[in-house]
């Protein structure tokens, strides 16, 4: 028997997300199965595309706040809207799985631990959702061992991949006990840099653009 929440949901759903315009295609879906299973699998297939196609990444979060927010949304299972069900949905998803030596310590196009950290962002600054997991991974990279080890080097870089992305929201009230300066973000970054504590030209190369993001007033 399929896992999937109705015939044929994932080649459906995969369709909608390769769309010029996911949005209208995803309405569509979800106003047709308003169930709980069917949003699962439109969180599930949404971050499996982010993955297939990371420069996509802004566009498929974009439509999922879209279709969160729109006035034609259908309630789910007939009490819940759409939203808070999408916020717990991807709540439970960033930075919830144990990040193995295969996962952190390695550069490479599939690393999990950057690509959670591109999901992770991309919640933030569309306002998906944010938990204290996803807060805790910008501090544990800004605060990461200065001692050159791939380890520390993908935690660097994953920071900084969050705060390119959702650095607004990182300064903001939101962020409760997580919140930061821009002044104090830059100087953590900073002392990365000085130290040589990311050694991949790649890596390098994100913690540059992000100090000089910083430097223009990202926040």
């Amino acid at each position: 028997m399929s896992d999937e929440s109705f015939p044929n949901a994932e080649q459906l759903f995969q369709q909608a997300f390769a769309a010029e315009d996911p949005v209208p295609h995803l309405l569509k879906l979800l106003k047709e199965h308003p169930t709980y299973p069917a949003v699962k699998d439109l969180v599930v297939f949404y971050t499996e595309a982010v993955e297939e196609k990371p420069s996509r990444g802004h566009i498929l979060a974009s439509a999922i706040a879209k279709v969160a927010s729109s006035g034609d949304a259908p309630t789910i299972a007939s009490k819940e809207t759409l939203w808070p069900l999408i916020d717990r949905e991807l709540a439970d998803q960033h930075f919830k799985v144990y990040y193995g030596n295969n996962e952190v310590t390695q550069f490479a196009p599939d690393n999990t631990y950057l690509l959670d950290s591109l999901l992770s962002g991309l919640s933030l600054k569309y306002g998906l959702t944010s938990t204290s997991d996803m807060y805790a991974a910008i501090d544990n990279g800004l605060d990461a061992p200065q001692n050159g080890s791939v380890h520390s080097q993908v935690l660097v870089v994953g920071a900084c991949i969050q705060i390119l992305l959702a650095g607004s929201k990182i300064v903001a009230d939101s962020a409760g006990s997580y919140r930061k300066s821009p002044d104090g973000v830059a100087t953590k970054l900073k002392a990365q840099k000085t130290a040589g504590a990311v050694k991949d030209p790649n890596g390098v190369h994100v913690l540059e653009v992000c100090e000089v993001a910083l430097f223009r007033s990202l926040f």
